[in-house]
């Protein structure tokens, strides 16, 4: 073989290297631009990952802090309520339904977010003590009229000695105070048989209002023996 067969072979060979070069090279950029691509992916991914947690994060933090402020603010209200129940006694009989009525509301307001936001085991006891508020307000009116009667009578009485005094409206206020502080452990019988007692003392004392006994006495209703 002369220096003129191997030019020839050197050129032939000469185009599948050129064809070689230029496919690695490409095959080399195109894995170039796949590495970019993924690596930009995989940052993206890490992005989103990032602003998911975050927003978890934050979220989570703001369902504590309303969770918290919720919880103060139905413990407030409960609190208001049960003060207000205490004072019931000491308002007259126009405002004491207006102002039970305000604050059971509160409550009932307070309580609907701990719905949405307490766990189960914040929301049991929620629960008992919106009960326990449900129950007071039913029974708080009754409550305040017996109360402030009971205070009524003891002012009535209180200015004398009652084994002694010879006022009858002193001496009929203390058996109207005696009968009231004791009527819950009578049976139907003893209510039956003192409720006439107890009304005519409660007005021969003068101490409270027409409007009172006839509360009073519609509280210690009693059914008649020999009577279902």
């Amino acid at each position: 073989m002369d220096l003129a067969d191997m030019g020839a072979i050197a050129a032939l060979l000469s185009v599948p290297v050129a064809l070689i070069t230029a496919w690695w090279n490409k095959r080399s950029a195109e894995k170039a631009t796949d590495a970019t691509l993924i690596a930009g992916r995989n940052q993206a991914d890490a992005s989103v990952a990032a602003v998911w947690v975050q927003g978890r994060n934050e979220h989570e933090r703001w369902q504590y802090s309303a969770l918290g402020d919720a919880s103060a603010e139905f413990l407030r209200a409960t609190d208001a309520l049960v003060r207000t129940v205490e004072r019931l006694p000491n308002l007259g009989h126009g405002e004491r339904e207006a102002s039970l009525a305000e604050h059971a509301m509160s409550v009932e307001r307070a309580y609907v977010p701990l719905e949405l936001l307490a766990p189960p085991d914040l929301l049991s006891p929620a629960k008992d003590l919106r009960s326990y508020c449900r129950l007071l307000e039913r029974l708080a009116l009754d409550r305040a009229v017996l109360r402030s009667t009971i205070n009524a009578l003891e002012a009535g009485w209180r200015p004398g000695n009652p084994e002694t005094c010879d006022d009858h409206h002193h001496n009929a206020a203390y058996v109207a105070w005696q009968l009231l502080v004791d009527w819950d452990s009578k049976d139907d019988e003893e209510k039956w048989r003192d409720r006439d007692l107890l009304e005519f003392c409660l007005r021969d004392s003068v101490t409270v209002s027409d409007e009172q006994v006839a509360q009073i006495l519609s509280q210690t209703a009693a059914p008649q023996p020999g009577r279902s």
